[in-house]
């Protein structure tokens, strides 16, 4: 709890957040602690000193959401729920996607990582995956490339295919 208490602290001041503490409440593994760093991460990016580069920055987010879809915690006041979570990844790889590079590569790491959170998890959980990340994903249909694994799976071939309907019913600028 002392890294959720510090990182509330540092969000809810004006002043200089170290990236090492920041770094330090991320390794601690609390959830809380990662939806404070979250929020200063969204609201208080350029306090942050020195500045967290933008492939820590993406890789942090992926964790904590991804975290929070899979483990569906109650939201709170910077906490996501699963919905919240998948709402957030949706539009995180989206513009990953637009912003290229090594962040596009990102996107192909959480299609692998939402594969396996898939797989393994309950009802609950896949609807979290297909409703809440890919159908909004797959409103840029750039994305969908990224998860072309899943249209070759028996498994995974369903969620995918009704994701890829429900994108063309609301792809963006349509």
């Amino acid at each position: 709890m002392a890294a959720y208490a510090e990182a509330l602290s540092a969000l809810s001041s004006d002043g200089t957040v170290a990236r090492d503490d920041v770094r330090r409440w991320i390794d601690s593994g609390d959830l809380l602690a990662w939806s404070v760093v979250y929020a200063l991460a969204e609201n208080a990016w350029a306090r942050i000193q020195p500045e967290i580069s933008a492939d820590e920055h993406a890789e942090f987010m992926r964790r904590y959401l991804l975290r929070c879809i899979e483990e569906n915690p109650s939201p709170g006041e910077h906490l996501h729920g699963g919905y919240e979570a998948a709402w957030e990844l949706a539009a995180a790889l989206k513009q990953w996607r637009r912003r290229g590079g090594r962040l596009a590569a990102t996107v192909r790491g959480v299609a692998l990582d939402l594969e396996k959170i898939y797989r393994r998890g309950e009802p609950a959980t896949q609807n979290r995956i297909q409703c809440g990340v890919m159908e909004h994903a797959f409103e840029d249909p750039a994305v969908r490339p990224y998860f072309v694994d899943w249209e070759r799976d028996a498994d995974l071939r369903d969620a995918y295919r009704l994701a890829v309907e429900w994108g063309n019913a609301h792809e963006a600028g349509s």
